[in-house]
């Protein structure tokens, strides 16, 4: 049972990890998020993190785009881990803490392989996720895009694209 609620927890923690990407694109676009979500929806997850990573590069100072976009290839690397996890196929192990995950590829040639992941490996990387998430948020925070008490509420621009500190720069500006 350990093992299927780590796996389970996988699939909690990235979502809320997509969310809160979906949220970055909103805030730095100065877009109200629910008017975003329509979009951010039909977006798959390796295009949020795409338009994330150009909406940085245009809109922050070049420190602030720098950290933010080594985060969106640290989350993309997170997402091939999560795909093993979540689109992998799992025996239970000899006890209820350890499962065992078929691996097998038919491209070109067949191969395979079977180890065996303990619920402690996999709850490490949803905590990495989760901490990621948090950096994100932590981002929002220092430039003034986020209320900690109510996120889905849109904090107030001031003059010059900024969320409160004047550290976002309009599109074009140098």
């Amino acid at each position: 049972m350990k093992m299927y609620c780590a796996i389970g927890m996988i699939a909690v923690s990235w979502a809320q990890l997509e969310d809160m990407v979906s949220l970055c694109i909103s805030r730095l676009l100065g877009t109200d998020h629910t008017d975003f979500l329509p979009i951010a929806s039909n977006m798959q997850v390796k295009a949020r993190f795409d338009a994330l990573k150009t909406i940085a590069t245009l809109r922050l100072p070049a420190d602030e785009a720098k950290a933010l976009i080594a985060r969106c290839d640290e989350a993309l690397e997170l997402g091939r881990e999560r795909n093993k996890i979540l689109h992998g196929s799992w025996i239970q192990g000899e006890t209820d803490d350890v499962a065992i995950r078929l691996n097998y590829r038919a491209h070109g040639r067949v191969s395979a392989n079977a180890p065996v992941i303990s619920a402690r490996e996999i709850a490490e990387i949803s905590d990495r996720i989760t901490m990621l998430t948090e950096s994100f948020a932590q981002i929002l925070l220092r430039l003034g895009l986020l209320d900690p008490k109510n996120p889905m509420r849109s904090p107030g621009r001031a003059a010059g694209g900024a969320g409160g500190d004047g550290k976002l720069r309009e599109a074009g500006e140098d």
